[in-house]
């Protein structure tokens, strides 16, 4: 029994993307988009609630750095490939002795 009153909380086709909240959201004061978006927000509780959620965290972009892999590593890794691109020597000769049952 829904009322016509009633709307449902979620994403339509018409909603902004998350990423452009996202961006609103680090930089409201952009020309045209701002005007699209808040009058969106007006009449929408979902990305309403959408955008509170993006502003209660950090909008700073994070910086990462790439470690350098151990070397010993890296030679575990290089070698394990080297082996899975071999084939398995075991099933062949199963396969010829038929010797094997399941």
């Amino acid at each position: 029994m829904h009322s016509s009153l009633i709307r449902l909380f979620r994403k339509t086709a018409e909603c902004p993307t998350s990423e452009a909240l996202l961006r609103y959201s680090r930089s409201p004061r952009t020309p045209m988009i701002p005007t699209l978006i808040e009058e969106h927000l007006a009449s929408c509780d979902f990305c309403g609630a959408e955008m509170h959620l993006l502003r209660s965290y950090r909008n700073e972009r994070e910086e990462y750095a790439l470690a350098e892999m151990p070397e010993h590593l890296r030679r575990l890794a290089q070698d394990l490939l080297k082996r899975a691109s071999l084939p398995f020597v075991g099933f062949a000769e199963l396969a010829e002795n038929r010797g094997v049952s399941h």
